[in-house]
């Protein structure tokens, strides 16, 4: 019996080396570009839109920077509340308004006023 000094091998070889038919590649290009557009479809849509992962954090950080500055004023608003209350009730202040606002004067007191007509406008 006669035998060749080339065998045959017992396994196919991997598939990267055997040819393709054309239809099998253009069949497979367009998987891949149907894969590259849905997988760029869903990175702008998770990523990059109005409701994407990086307007949310945004909007987070933006909330809480409002949220402080919220309670930043409510404090203020506390503060200057309470320095209204106790000013409410001090006299001196009552008094030093109605001498201001209503220009009132007490029983005996002299009060001079000026007359503000610029010095340049005098004949």
């Amino acid at each position: 019996m006669l035998r060749s000094p080339h065998q045959s091998p017992t396994e196919a070889p991997a598939s990267r080396f055997l040819r393709r038919r054309p239809e099998e590649r253009r069949r497979l290009r367009y998987v891949w570009i149907g894969l590259g557009v849905v997988s760029a479809y869903l990175a702008y849509s998770f990523l990059l839109s109005d409701t994407g992962l990086f307007r949310v954090a945004a909007l987070r950080k933006e909330n809480e920077v409002l949220t402080a500055k919220r309670e930043a004023l409510a404090e203020r608003v506390d503060d200057l509340e309470r320095r209204r209350k106790e000013q409410a009730k001090d006299p001196l202040v009552e008094e030093r308004v109605a001498r201001e606002r209503f220009h009132l004067v007490k029983e005996g007191e002299i009060v001079y006023r000026y007359d503000e007509t610029p010095a340049d406008s005098l004949p």
